[in-house]
């Protein structure tokens, strides 16, 4: 005997052996647990039997609970087999049988009616419940595992129409128009409040994670179709065409000019995270980019702190380079003799030795530009050179002349 088997005999023996149980979920809409009763409805619960009715109560599932109807061809007013819409115009129908039977003071009536409308409303809850985790489910799970095109078109349209008859359902609850037709019915209000329209959230967001999910399986068969059709038009020349082989045209001379019409190949500078062949490539990379991260937010070792002496440390003096010496010399020399002119070139021949007239000139320039912010009375004169070419916009310095000015000037 197989297990599929055994384990159909275990549930039929299990609802065999609480059957008395089950009939009374059935017939009084709802069983309480109990310390006798309490073990029986948690195995019941786990086969999927009996659903939470509320935090102490058990109810018969949608499912089984149509099963018995069919089975006891009970009189109820049920549609259980045509469109969702259709099954809300059912529970405004007996919604409005509860309340003409209250007002007509039918109590009999009235627990009656109110029982298959808490049935009804509960079979809704279910089937909406039932409809969009399957969907879910399904859209996750086997959506475009097919082969083919075509396969892959047909199963988007099917899963668009379950989209669409659940989207209509959702929307022909409005629920404010059925909790204000019950307003004056506390009992059918909480019902409808607490096990139908709070949990319409939960149904429209499941809806729209599996719209998000067509949308993505939809852009990439557009994306797909392009190429499924050369591939196909090429699967068929080559049925058509048995003997075909590809010629090497590394061996011509020229290429065949119908290869100008083809689109060349493009090339990107970084890798397209889309593309299934380089996931592992791409997974590796940045695995080490990860590693490495960590290596660099690892917490520095703490660096030790010096320790602290009141003795007088020995300070080391630092000689200038001999053209800073040299530079100030010459500048000394300018401030004293006030008013006279001194060149710079000829202090260089007479006094620098080691030092080529170009680059002097750029000390002394450079220098000078440092003092004059602190010393306007030092003024400059470049002696330019006679150049050949006239206006082209450069000058050529063969002499620089300071001078230090009277504070009377």
């Amino acid at each position: 005997m197989s297990q599929s088997q055994q384990g159909l005999e275990r549930l039929l023996r299990t609802l065999a052996g609480h059957s008395e149980l089950i009939a009374k979920a059935y017939f009084t809409g709802v069983v309480y647990k109990d310390n006798q009763n309490q073990r029986a409805l948690n195995q019941l619960k786990q086969l999927k039997v009996l659903v939470n009715h509320d935090a102490e109560g058990y109810r018969i599932a949608g499912r089984l609970t149509q099963f018995l109807d069919s089975a006891l061809s009970s009189d109820r007013v049920r549609r259980l087999d045509t469109d969702l819409a259709d099954w809300i115009d059912t529970l405004k129908l007996q919604i409005s049988l509860y309340q003409d039977a209250e007002v007509e003071n039918r109590l009999g009536d009235c627990d009656s009616y109110f029982a298959e409308t808490e049935r009804l409303v509960f079979d809704l809850s279910d089937t909406l419940e039932e409809n969009t985790r399957y969907l879910s489910m399904l859209v996750n799970s086997r959506f475009a595992n097919v082969r083919t095109l075509a396969e892959k078109q047909k199963q988007n349209t099917f899963y668009i129409s379950r989209l669409e008859k659940l989207v209509n359902a959702i929307t022909a609850l409005q629920p404010e128009s059925l909790l204000e037709m019950v307003e004056d019915q506390p009992l059918i209000y909480d019902l409808l409040d607490h096990q139908l329209l709070r949990k319409l959230p939960i149904y429209q967001q499941r809806l729209q994670d599996i719209l998000d999910k067509l949308k993505v399986f939809l852009f990439e068969l557009r994306q797909i179709e392009a190429r499924a059709q050369l591939v196909q038009g090429f699967a068929f020349f080559l049925q058509q065409n048995q003997n075909y082989q590809p010629q090497d045209w590394s061996e011509r001379d020229s290429i065949p000019e119908h290869w100008n019409q083809i689109k060349p190949l493009a090339l990107f500078a970084y890798a397209d995270p889309l593309d299934h062949a380089l996931e592992e490539d791409l997974i590796e990379i940045a695995q080490k980019i990860r590693i490495d991260t960590e290596v660099m937010l690892a917490k520095q070792k703490q660096r030790s702190l010096s320790a602290v002496s009141l003795s007088p440390q020995n300070k080391t003096t630092l000689d200038l380079p001999l053209y800073r010496k040299q530079l100030r010399v010459y500048f000394d020399r300018v401030l004293k003799n006030e008013g006279q002119s001194i060149s710079a070139v000829a202090f260089q021949q007479a006094f620098v030795d080691d030092i080529e007239p170009s680059i002097w000139l750029s000390c002394v320039l450079n220098e000078w530009l440092r003092r004059q912010q602190r010393n306007k009375r030092l003024q400059m004169e470049l002696i330019q050179a006679d150049v050949g070419r006239h206006f082209s916009g450069n000058k050529k310095v063969r002499d620089i002349v300071l001078q230090f000015r009277g504070a009377d000037n």
